[in-house]
């Protein structure tokens, strides 16, 4: 499978959230080509959960919750993406609501 840019693949997840009326925010936009992607999943206006996307040994894209399988306080959230972006400055970061935002990352490529 080749690679998709990330740039394109947040554009695809975006269209397809404004056609399922659910709500995407790009809160970082970073390198265009390659950059890391992570997504913040809001579970409800005080939890979440941050995912990053990542091409597994199969070569499949798969997210993987970075902050682990239970939501965490929004709060604690925020600074796990803060590390992130000391970390790579070309990242991106986007949030979505809900599972069902999530799930439209699965719908591309």
């Amino acid at each position: 499978m080749a690679r998709l840019k990330t740039q394109l693949f947040v554009n695809a997840a975006s269209r397809l959230a404004d056609s399922e009326i659910i709500p995407f925010y790009v809160l970082k936009k970073g390198d265009a080509d390659s950059g890391a992607l992570f997504v913040e999943v809001e579970e409800d206006s005080q939890n979440s959960i941050l995912y990053s996307w990542s091409l597994s040994f199969e070569g499949d894209y798969e997210f993987i919750a970075i902050s682990g399988d239970a939501a965490k306080p929004r709060y604690e959230i925020a600074e796990q993406i803060e590390r992130e972006i000391a970390r790579d400055a070309d990242c991106w970061v986007v949030s979505v609501a809900g599972q069902k935002g999530l799930l439209l990352f699965s719908q591309i490529g």
